[in-house]
């Protein structure tokens, strides 16, 4: 140390910035074991999917039979099941063409659609999620696409406060928290400085 006089040595100044540059450094580092647990969370979401997408094939398998044995009792709601899987299959294809659009932006010619993210080279990329969803604006067109599909079903739904409620549950885009404590949007609690495997 320099004592009273504020000065430093050559050599102090020389740790001082090495431990400047060491945190920085460390800052900048995401751990393998939290890119490993996003991935383990990204396998899971899959096979959730695959498992739902057999669930609804069957569930309107049963509309469809229902509709054919009896069109008089069944056509409104088998027109409402046909309108939400219409509105449903074109919110998860813009959806998924978000993601792939990040993903190419990241992963350049190696890039492929509907990439997992065990199979990204760039996992800890934290520069495209905020320049692809932030800066260019795709954060705040995803966060409308969600709110306008959540109340798409909660209308389609009619009275059923219970449905209702589980779908505002699901589809919420809430404001979120920074590191400081300070309120920060949506957009930006996703997509800011986070690595691409989170915000996939």
């Amino acid at each position: 140390m320099a004592g009273g006089s504020g000065k430093m040595s050559p050599r102090q100044r020389m740790i001082n910035l090495m431990y400047i540059v060491l945190l920085a450094m460390l800052a900048l580092n995401v751990s393998a074991s939290i890119l490993n647990g996003y991935t383990q969370v990204d396998e899971s979401l899959h096979a959730t999917i695959e498992t739902m997408e057999q669930s609804n094939a069957e569930t309107y398998a049963t509309f469809k039979a229902a509709l054919d044995k009896n069109a008089e009792k069944t056509q409104e709601w088998y027109d409402k099941a046909m309108e939400v899987q219409r509105v449903s299959n074109e919110f998860y294809a813009y959806v998924q063409k978000f993601k792939d659009d990040m993903v190419q932006l990241s992963e350049g010619d190696a890039a492929k659609k509907n990439a997992r993210v065990r199979e990204l080279a760039k996992q800890d990329d934290t520069n495209v999620p905020q320049q692809y969803a932030i800066n260019e604006g795709h954060a705040a067109e995803l966060k409308k696409k969600i709110e306008e599909y959540r109340d798409f079903l909660v209308r389609i739904t009619g009275d059923s406060r219970d449905l209702d409620e589980e779908f505002k549950k699901t589809f919420t885009t809430p404001e979120g928290t920074n590191a400081e404590g300070e309120v920060i949007s949506w957009e930006n609690s996703i997509f800011m400085e986070m690595p691409m495997c989170a915000s996939l």
